[in-house]
Order: C-alpha cells, then sequence, then structure tokens
C-alpha cells in the first residue's frame, strides 16, 4: 500500500540535526508530497543559522544553543531523525537517535568504519527501531530497470561496468566551500567517501552483488585534496574484481580538470553508469539522480538501438514526479509503518559497502576514516562481527 492510499495513519513527524544544505532535496521537499510525513523540528547550534533554517522552510520548532542535538532527541514530539552531519558525526548520532527510540534515516555512508556500521543496525534491531542509509539512487525504478534488462538475459552474461561521478572543476567552485567539511579527514572527508558511496554501490546493485561480500580491490588511486593531499582524496580511480569473471572500474573527481590549453575550458559532468555484456552495451545517464533526469541506452551488438526512461516501477508504482529522495522517503516510512517497501537498502548491503570503502583507501595508500570515539552505555549495541538483520 502506497503513501497516497493510507494517509489515514499516523503522521510519522521528523527532526532534522543541522541545518545542513542536502536537508531541503533529500528531505523537505519529498515530505511535502508524502501525506504520512510531517517536518516538526530542525536542531541547529547556531541560533542565527537555525532560527533562518526554520523560518525559510516552515519547520515550527527549532532546537539551538550547545545541546541543540540533544533536546531535539528528548522531543517527545519526533519520531525519526535525520542525520545529515558530517560523516565523522554519523556514528554519534545516529545512535544517540536510537538510544532515544527515534528512526532514524543516516546520509551516505551511514559511518566512517564497517564496525560502526554493525553496532549501528544491532542496536536498532535490540530496540525495534529502523535505520537506513540514504543511499536513494538504488532505490528510483531506473535503476531497478537497468538491472532487469542486465539480469533478462537478453544480451547474454555482463563482461564488465562503468560508472562515474565527476564534477568539472569550475562547476566545483560554486558547489563547494573552501573548507568544506568533504574535504577534512577527521571529518571522515574524501572524494571516495562523498562521491564514491554512489559508483560504488551502482556497481554492486546493477550485477546483483549489493548483498554479497565486500569487493576486491585490483587497482586504486588517488589524487590527492590541495587542502590536505597526503590524507584526503579529490578524485579516486578504483578497479575491481567481481563474481563470474565480471571486472569493474570506478571514477570519481571533485573538481576533475578541464581541457584545451592549460586546462582552461571546462568539461560536463561525468555521471554515466556503463554495463557491457556479451551481446551489447546498457547505459543509465544521470545515475545519481535519476529523478531530475536520465535516459537509459540500449546498443545491442546486433539489432536497433533504443533508449527508455523509467519515472515509475514496472508494475506502475510511484510517480514521474518523484525524484530519488521520495522514493527513499516512500520507503523509509513504509517500513516504519510495518509495510513491505518497494525496494530497500539492507545492513548487509550498507556495511559490505563500507568494507570496500575502506578497502579501496588501503589499496590506494590513504589513510582510513577515523573511528568516532563514542562509546554506547546500552547492551547489545557492539556484537561480535556478523550483520544484524532490520
Amino acid at each position: 500500500m502506497s503513501s497516497t492510499q493510507n494517509a489515514a495513519q499516523k503522521v510519522l513527524r521528523f527532526g532534522i540535526l543541522g541545518a545542513a544544505r542536502i536537508a531541503p532535496g533529500a528531505l523537505i521537499r519529498p515530505a511535502k508530497t508524502h501525506p504520512g510525513v510531517s517536518i516538526v523540528a530542525v536542531a541547529c547550534r547556531d541560533e542565527k543559522r537555525g532560527s533562518q533554517f526554520a523560518s525559510a522552510h516552515k519547520i515550527p520548532k527549532v532546537f539551538t544553543g550547545s545541546t541543540a542535538y540533544l533536546d531535539l532527541l528528548a522531543d517527545p514530539d519526533v519520531d525519526a531523525v535525520y542525520n545529515p552531519l558530517p560523516n565523522g558525526l554519523h556514528f554519534e548520532w545516529t545512535m544517540r537517535a536510537l538510544e532515544a527510540g527515534k528512526h532514524v534515516l543516516v546520509e551516505k555512508p551511514m559511518t566512517d568504519t564497517a564496525e560502526e556500521s554493525r553496532q549501528i543496525f544491532a542496536l536498532a534491531e535490540t530496540k525495534g527501531l529502523v535505520v537506513l542509509e540514504a543511499m536513494h539512487a538504488t532505490l528510483h525504478p531506473a535503476m531497478h530497470r537497468v538491472r532487469d534488462i542486465v539480469q533478462s538475459g537478453e544480451f547474454g552474461k555482463v563482461k564488465s561496468v562503468k560508472a562515474e561521478l565527476a564534477l568539472p572543476q569550475f562547476f566545483s567552485r560554486f558547489i563547494f566551500h573552501k573548507d568544506d567539511v568533504r574535504f577534512q579527514h577527521d571529518l571522515g572527508g574524501g572524494c571516495t567517501m562523498d562521491m564514491g558511496v554512489y559508483t560504488l554501490a551502482a556497481i554492486r546493485f546493477v550485477t546483483g552483488n549489493e548483498k554479497g561480500p565486500a569487493l576486491e580491490i585490483t587497482s586504486a588511486t588517488a589524487t590527492g585534496h590541495v587542502n590536505d593531499p597526503a590524507r584526503v582524496d579529490r578524485a579516486m580511480h578504483a578497479t575491481y574484481a567481481l563474481p563470474d569473471s565480471v571486472t569493474a572500474e570506478s571514477y570519481v573527481d571533485f573538481a576533475r580538470p578541464g581541457w584545451g590549453p592549460f586546462g582552461l575550458i571546462p568539461g560536463w559532468p561525468h555521471t554515466d553508469l556503463v554495463v557491457s555484456l556479451e551481446g551489447g552495451e546498457v547505459t543509465l545517464v544521470n545515475y545519481p539522480l535519476a529523478g531530475m533526469y536520465h535516459v537509459i541506452k540500449i546498443k545491442p551488438k546486433q539489432g536497433p538501438a533504443r533508449t527508455e526512461k523509467a519515472y515509475r516501477y514496472a508494475d506502475g508504482r510511484g510517480d514521474i514526479s518523484w525524484s530519488t529522495y521520495r522514493y527513499q522517503l516512500e520507503a523509509f516510512v513504509d517500513k516504519v509503518q510495518g509495510r513491505t517497501p518497494w525496494a530497500w537498502i539492507t545492513p548487509e548491503t550498507t556495511i559490505t559497502g563500507i568494507e570496500t570503502l575502506e578497502r579501496i583507501y588501503a589499496k590506494s595508500g590513504l589513510p582510513p576514516r577515523f573511528a568516532s570515539p563514542y562509546k554506547s552505555e546500552i547492551s547489545g549495541a557492539a556484537p561480535p562481527s556478523g550483520n544484524a538483520a532490520q
């Protein structure tokens, strides 16, 4: 049953940790078309910024000051928390939210280490709560349609996969701050930790390896960021060995250099997912934000090429106006309300995905991201290695 058919059920009341730039697109705007969701509070330690954010987005309650996050978690009018804080803070504040009895939608990557994600899922299972890593791109119908084509056997077996997500240097200056949290190692920064989660998730999803073990990294070459070149990657190129002799390649870049004389001519963003099969090639253009725009290009080795678009699931579920984030919100609310989501990201997928990120950094020679010093006092929050099922 979809949200439009079940408006009478209790509304899920969200609180947002931090006045993050991603929050409007990732949650606030999608919530406006979901009758089962209400944004009731935001917490921001900076009073002026928090008040302006709440006013701009018509959020009725704002918590500010040094205890803002804790005050939001203590609010009985908040049922679920959206955590878009810097990567290095995901673990602590997702654990604290679960400890406070809140469901959590946490930005990707869920944590800086795989072990931290294991602890989060274990605590969620112990407390009977839902926690989801916000890897929205794999929840959109376009990604599912590409996987259906790949797995249909129409073009034989998969030979290789390539996923890219690279922004031209010219664009980057308008997107990132000079001291952006993405460039800070202590906060879990790095291009692999930001854009790399998209390429990795896409490769695993379309090949059916999203629930399998961490991928084998055959090579990884990092380009250091000017702010911290020894620890933070501006770009990363990696190759993988998948089961059944399938190979894969990913390339991510915060600021891809231009071309031409002195690199002065900016290029376009690279946002393609390309699957090469025995009998042809399938490309999903703009796979990270397919709800905004996408095209599926199908080029058989024999026969005419064709294109498709998939803004709804094959059975008609969804809406052509929904973003990838709106499909994500639909899944999260369905799970919380006890319904079966149309698509879901399992704990195994999240944990082994982060293990793969760790392997990429190890192969590249860059240091790992730091584990959080936060320790939960709730029994069951730190089990031995293994995957909780939530």
